[in-house]
């Protein structure tokens, strides 16, 4: 039975439009399977959803196999879509992401059947997100690739997310709100806190902001990495963290990109530290640089090293409160544009980027535009006292 729209009344005496569309037959019963869809408030509206519908069905929206996934909810198809994205992805990754379903998406939209769940829904849902939290937003993205990934296994046949905008607001109450990048003169006050801690300290932290590695990179070093002759130091691998099943786990991958993948000078002031922190430990070839309990440092034995310096800071320090492992990373890049600047070179922005082994150089593009801050001050200040004709 296929019936074009016509009006009906509600109990209330409200006259709205509904259709049914005949679909097939079960080929287990031989029964009819009909679409009925009311609550249209204009005949117009109802032709629309009409034809649409129509439309769906000769591009093989109701199929057997359609009608088979017709009840398959987002928790279900992220499991089918979980099964093929985990191949090949790095631990560390996986675990991040099965953290976003578990924790977030899946207790929240996780029941609804994926045929049925509107755009309006997901964009309320996804708003939601946004408000609640700085990582809202990505839960999102990754709930859009199971929609995709329905889409291209016809669970579905049109994909709502189309019509789901990202947030422009996102939750940032977590974000720092201080500057966490050094200038010179910080990052001469800082390293001079670490000179009378343990050399183990010292030597991290040095390496760290002359180097810029990632806490990954400087975590998986072992002392061949290190030159002592040729004065470099050479990124080849990362630490990385499995955190599924309730367990914490370290295990080397890879570094975060092909770039990442680099040999870089050291000076020779960090090379005399090193080596003084060699003498000091045991230090074979292929040991860790900084062994730990599960053969590799833990991740937050230098976040608890800067948390003790923030409870010991004098007043005159009180600006290297905020200081964190990532920021020294990007204090070293901003630094080597200051540098430069003073000793009237250009920019070295592809050198930069090399050594800091981002792979895109727009992301060094960010960090130079915040050492020109400065710049823009000195600009400010010649503008507001006038030029001299």
């Amino acid at each position: 039975m296929t019936m074009k729209p016509k009006k009906y009344k509600t109990k209330s005496g409200k006259e709205l439009w509904e259709f049914f569309i005949y679909i097939s037959r079960d080929p287990k019963t031989g029964k009819q399977i009909i679409r009925h869809r009311k609550g249209f408030k204009t005949r117009n509206s109802a032709l629309i959803a009409y034809a649409k519908m129509l439309e769906e069905r000769k591009n093989g929206a109701f199929s057997p196999k359609a009608l088979e996934s017709e009840n398959l909810t987002v928790s279900e198809v992220y499991e089918m879509w979980h099964a093929e994205y985990s191949i090949g992805v790095e631990m560390s990754t996986l675990s991040k992401i099965e953290s976003y379903f578990n924790n977030h998406i899946i207790p929240d939209i996780g029941d609804y059947p994926i045929q049925v769940i509107s755009a309006s829904k997901l964009q309320s849902q996804i708003n939601r997100w946004a408000s609640e939290a700085k990582t809202g937003v990505t839960w999102g993205r990754y709930l859009k690739q199971v929609f995709q990934y329905a889409l291209l296994n016809e669970i579905i046949f049109r994909n709502p997310f189309d019509a789901v905008t990202t947030p422009k607001r996102v939750n940032t109450t977590n974000e720092r709100k201080h500057e966490i990048f050094l200038n010179s003169e910080q990052l001469t006050r800082f390293l001079k806190h670490w000179e009378s801690r343990p050399i183990k300290q010292y030597a991290f932290f040095r390496l760290l902001a002359y180097t810029g590695m990632r806490r990954g990179e400087i975590t998986a070093l072992t002392w061949e990495d290190i030159d002592f002759d040729k004065r470099t130091v050479t990124i080849n691998k990362a630490v990385g963290l499995d955190y599924r099943g309730g367990t914490t786990n370290k295990y080397l991958k890879s570094t975060k990109s092909k770039s990442g993948n680099r040999i870089i000078s050291l000076d020779g002031s960090t090379l005399a530290i090193m080596e003084q922190y060699r003498n000091s430990t045991i230090a074979l070839p292929n040991s860790p640089i900084w062994p730990g309990k599960h053969g590799y440092m833990d991740f937050n034995v230098p976040e608890r090293w800067i948390q003790r310096m923030r409870q010991n800071l004098t007043p005159e320090n009180s600006d290297l409160e905020y200081v964190t492992i990532h920021g020294l990373r990007h204090t070293h890049a901003t630094l080597l544009f200051e540098q430069a600047a003073q000793q009237g070179r250009s920019a070295p922005i592809k050198a930069v980027q090399k050594r800091l082994g981002h792979a895109d150089v727009s992301v060094t593009l960010q960090i130079y535009s915040h050492a020109t801050d400065k710049d823009n001050e000195i600009i400010d200040d010649i503008l507001e006292n006038g030029l001299n004709y």
